[in-house]
């Protein structure tokens, strides 16, 4: 079984592109992804709201709460989770957790398995 530590956006794309079996997620990075599952698990017309939203907006060095707030009133979704899926970025997060699942979550480490075929 492979199993690989990330603690940055950067090593969780190139994990979840090798295929491992299990990833850990440590740090800041595994609250980021905690919280922004419930985006990964919205629907497609709310995705899509999201996106269009998150791209038409103006981002200086990261999503604050003031430019969130018209991105949550939109889709629904917490602006703790919008900003998390902002940071880490949206097609990254879908992209896990379709193929990943959640297998355990203790602060600041989050523990992913790949789903099977």
């Amino acid at each position: 079984m492979s199993i690989v530590t990330v603690r940055t956006k950067e090593e969780l794309a190139t994990a979840r592109q090798s295929g491992v079996e299990r990833i850990v997620v440590q740090g800041e990075l595994a609250e980021k992804v905690k919280r922004s599952k419930k985006i990964a698990l919205a629907g497609s017309v709310t995705l899509g709201t999201l996106a269009v939203a998150l791209a038409a907006m103006p981002l200086t060095g990261g999503l604050s709460m003031f430019a969130a707030a018209p991105v949550a009133a939109l889709t629904g979704l917490e602006i703790a989770a919008i900003i998390a899926a902002a940071s880490v970025g949206l097609a990254l997060i879908i992209a896990l957790f379709k193929d990943y699942e959640e297998v355990s979550y203790d602060a600041g480490k989050l523990v992913l398995k790949k789903r099977q075929s």
